[in-house]
């Protein structure tokens, strides 16, 4: 199809209904322009959130093209275009309160937030948590790790990092009554409906919203072959053990960890690259965790011609603010180990994900998943 003339007016049509916009225009800035929501978050082309599947027409996919898919708050318009994308429930915001939190490995903690009122999250699906006084981070909730699941509540797994703004003020100024307002659902990376085999992929807390898409595919889709794979740099890491138990013995093909430094007899050694089964036009593919592996497994998913959704974490830039400086000072500084509580039993003492994982905070502010303003998830990799 020939670009638009300077002046006229492209036809885009999305989901079913046709709107005009100028040439140049972002499709999510064009669906806005005519009241037509395109899932969004960070707008700047790291989140995933937005991508759409271009059914026809041309549009300037800005690098952002796989297969037959673009970032819709990257790629512009350049003629008549057609796109689709997947319905999700509405982005809301709600309160909540810390009602738990506990150790699963040295760095890595699950906190538990009450949720003031029902969030409907599509599994894998991520949220925007700011708790009182601190920077706003992306977390995906998870079920516990024995398969039990309270939509009432935001299960988290966040990386503990020394210095971080939010992960290095759990079990300190952040405890068990602390509120928290929540923005979400978001993301892309969720279960959708098929009947091809689902290949899970995961690295550090990028677990939690692949444990949240492989419980729900066995409840719910039981006769789909399932393959799961998860790295962590060390076996202290591996918190979740009980959750791959499960999978198995609820029918998953295979539920295993790697481990790059020292795996021992119980973990496979690597990375989960290392372990990918042989993909196809049939397979759908889901990664979650830093965007070097992201990337990696994008790569040969869509070699292979596999559908494949995506949840990068990614640098957090946001910085605490100074009210929130003062109230960190204020409180009482307690320690994280007298407020966390011991890890579960059942849950090996040698287990956690790769740090590399959705929400990194700068060198200087050590991360966590994405925040909206930067992209989807700096924050759950640790801050």
């Amino acid at each position: 199809m020939s670009g638009a003339k300077s002046g006229s007016k492209c036809r885009l049509t999305i989901n079913g209904r046709t709107i005009e916009a100028a040439p140049g225009t972002t499709l999510v800035d064009a669906g806005l322009s005519g009241r037509i929501l395109v899932p969004h978050d960070c707008l700047t082309g790291q989140c995933e959130t937005c991508r759409v599947r271009l059914v026809s027409g041309s549009v300037d996919d800005r690098g952002t093209r796989i297969a037959d898919t673009v970032l819709a708050c990257q790629a512009t318009l350049i003629g008549d275009a057609t796109i689709f994308f997947d319905e999700v429930p509405p982005v809301l915001r709600v309160g909540g309160t810390v009602t738990d939190m506990r150790s699963l490995a040295p760095d890595i903690a699950e906190v538990v937030v009450a949720l003031n009122a029902p969030l409907e999250i599509l599994p894998g699906q991520y949220l925007n948590v700011r708790f009182a006084g601190f920077p706003g981070r992306d977390y995906s909730p998870a079920p516990d790790l024995e398969g039990g699941y309270d939509p009432g509540e935001a299960r988290l797994h966040v990386r503990l990092l020394p210095g971080g703004i939010v992960s290095g003020a759990i079990g300190r100024a952040i405890r068990p009554g602390h509120k928290a307002q929540i923005r979400g659902p978001l993301g892309a990376a969720f279960l959708r409906p098929g009947s091809g085999p689902l290949i899970l992929v995961s690295g550090g807390t990028g677990f939690a919203p692949v444990w949240s898409v492989a419980r729900a595919a066995r409840l719910s889709q039981p006769g789909r072959d399932l393959f799961l794979v998860t790295g962590m740099r060390r076996r202290e890491e591996v918190y979740m053990e009980s959750a791959l138990d499960w999978l198995i013995d609820h029918g998953a093909l295979e539920a295993f960890a790697t481990v790059e430094e020292d795996p021992g007899n119980r973990f496979r050694p690597g990375r989960p690259t290392h372990y990918l089964p042989s993909l196809g036009v049939d397979d759908t593919v889901i990664v979650a965790g830093s965007a070097g592996l992201v990337e990696a497994v994008r790569r040969k998913a869509v070699a292979a011609g596999a559908r494949v959704h995506a949840d990068p974490f990614v640098a957090s830039r946001e910085t605490l603010s100074m009210v929130g400086r003062l109230m960190q000072s204020l409180r009482s500084g307690a320690s994280a180990e007298s407020i966390l509580s011991p890890r579960p039993q059942g849950v090996s003492a040698e287990a956690g994900p790769l740090p590399g994982g959705r929400r990194f905070e700068p060198a200087q502010e050590p991360a966590e998943r994405r925040p909206a303003s930067i992209g989807r998830r700096a924050g759950e990799g640790g801050s």
